[in-house]
């Protein structure tokens, strides 16, 4: 096959014979990637979804690359699940200020902050 050119609809019926489906996502403005120093948003890409065997794979091409410094993510106390907040309370005896910082440290799983909070970690 050296030299001879594939076209695309040939590529599209290999993809599909190996299990592979393609599609394009409309739409997409901006997509960023946040680093722990540092942003870098990709401005009016083409992003393309690759489906190989059930895992998705975001392809992102083009468009105007801008870095920035990483903001901190933005905490409310409205990303805290109540029912989970007052358990921790409740198990260890935390103030609700310590029990929302323990919960958040935690991936908001309220058994590994109850564990955390007891442990004093």
């Amino acid at each position: 096959m050296m030299g001879s050119r594939v076209n695309e609809r040939q590529i599209r019926r290999m993809m599909q014979q190996a299990g592979i489906k393609s599609s394009d996502m409309d739409g997409v403005i901006q997509v960023d990637f946040i680093f722990s120093d540092r942003k870098m948003s990709v401005k009016n890409p083409q992003v393309t979804i690759l489906d190989v065997q059930g895992t998705r794979t975001y392809q992102v091409v083009g468009g105007q690359e801008v870095t920035g410094e990483a903001e901190a993510p933005k905490t409310r106390d409205s990303d805290i699940n109540e029912e989970d907040l007052n358990l921790v309370m409740q198990k260890t005896g935390a103030e609700r200020e310590k029990a929302i910082d323990a919960l958040r440290k935690n991936g908001y799983k309220p058994a590994e902050a109850i564990i955390a909070l007891i442990s004093g970690k």
